[in-house]
């Protein structure tokens, strides 16, 4: 088992007053090593929390995360840099490049921070740029690329550490619709190579490239569906289904 989720909670309090936001109720889930994971919900469903939480850029108030039987949620505040580092991959919506750094450069840059060799930068980055298209794009500024490209650059960061978890945060949001959807088609590739990924996602579109979708309500697991020997578009509608059913209910 690569990852468990084991009854997490996370309750927010104001600063200056006793007033309580409960955004995760109990979620319990696993993740085994090569899947492909997309979670969904209605905005305030705790989605957004719970990625905060797996990429331990918060802490729960209750519960625990294991990566690799490693309790993430128990590491000491000076050693999360480099866990992350060592052993999550991000890919965000806004990308998140330094515009000062060419394309190669933010490539390398959690390598760098590493203190790895150039010769291992080298390497990796000859084996992904194929992988990604993106060997004409390395040399580059970052201002030069458009979404799409900027957004596999994105991901050959977020590979290049091989990463035991890629965590991606609505990656298609700023990409239209021919730039999410190679994306998509990328991720499901690097994804058959063996590469874990969990994606939050507002889009049925693009959980339907994932091979399971959890469904948040409320701050639980309300549902979860598996996609199975379905092509991307009837997984599509059957996850559009499932939502409507949701809000269907919240209606009554």
């Amino acid at each position: 088992m690569l990852v468990e989720v084991k009854h997490l909670k996370k309750v927010f309090k104001t600063r200056f007053s006793k007033e309580e936001t409960t955004a995760l109720v109990d979620i319990d889930f696993t993740v085994e090593e090569g899947e492909y994971i997309a979670i969904m919900g209605e905005s305030g469903s705790g989605k957004t929390t719970l990625l905060n939480i797996l990429s331990t850029l918060e802490k729960p108030t209750a519960g625990q995360v294991l990566l690799r039987n490693k309790d993430i949620t128990a590491i000491k505040e000076d050693k999360l840099s480099a866990f992350r580092r060592d052993h999550l991959g991000f890919v965000f919506q806004d990308f998140n490049l330094l515009d000062t750094l060419s394309v190669r450069d933010n490539i390398y840059l959690p390598l760098v921070l590493a203190k790895k060799p150039v010769k291992l930068m080298k390497e990796r980055l000859d084996q992904l740029a194929p992988r990604l298209n993106i060997e004409e794009l390395l040399d580059k500024q970052p201002f030069e690329l458009s979404g799409g490209q900027k957004q596999r650059v994105a991901v050959a960061r977020a590979l290049i550490s091989e990463p035991d978890l890629v965590l991606a945060d609505e990656p298609t949001a700023a990409l239209d619709h021919k730039n999410s959807e190679g994306l998509l088609e990328l991720f499901e590739n690097i994804n058959d190579a063996g590469q874990t990924i969990i994606m939050v996602t507002h889009s049925s579109l693009a959980a339907a490239h994932a091979k399971r979708v959890l469904f948040i309500k409320d701050g639980m697991l309300y549902h979860q569906l598996y996609r199975g020997e379905q092509s991307s578009n009837d997984f599509a509608k059957e996850i559009s289904m499932t939502m409507t059913a949701f809000l269907s209910e919240e209606a009554v």
